[in-house]
């Protein structure tokens, strides 16, 4: 499938390269090409520790929109501001899409030693003598 046929008249040719997968999903998931454009040159970068980077909006992102684009851009991106892309080291984007569950900041295998967990650490189950019954 080649990159021009996803996109449909009246809307901006982004200036990052799709994959062929991307521009399936960028055209099943409805996704507006101006506003993904515009996600990334002005998002939040992170890489996802497996060689790619996951691009989101968050605030700042957006009032840095809200600064430098028009305002339609602007209330477009606010309206799609779940919108994410993968993008690989080459700078291709791999696969778009709207968040509809949190995102993970930080999956770094730092983060996975033991005792750098959360989640509160049971000793032992027979010691918690104050447990409901």
């Amino acid at each position: 499938m080649n990159q021009q046929d996803v996109f449909t008249q009246g809307q901006a040719m982004p200036a990052s390269r799709l994959t062929a997968h991307a521009s399936l999903r960028v055209q099943q998931r409805g996704v507006d090409l101006s506003v993904l454009d515009c996600l990334l040159q002005y998002g939040r970068h992170e890489h996802d520790h497996k060689g790619c980077e996951v691009v989101t909006f968050d605030d700042g992102t957006l009032q840095e929109v809200a600064l430098h684009e028009p305002a339609q851009l602007w209330r477009k991106a606010v309206d799609v501001r779940s919108l994410y892309a993968v993008v690989n080291a080459d700078g291709c984007v791999v696969t778009a899409g709207h968040r509809y569950r949190r995102m993970l900041r930080d999956v770094s295998l730092s983060s996975r030693r033991p005792g750098r967990s959360r989640r509160p650490q049971v000793l032992n189950a027979s010691a918690n003598r104050f447990r409901f019954q």
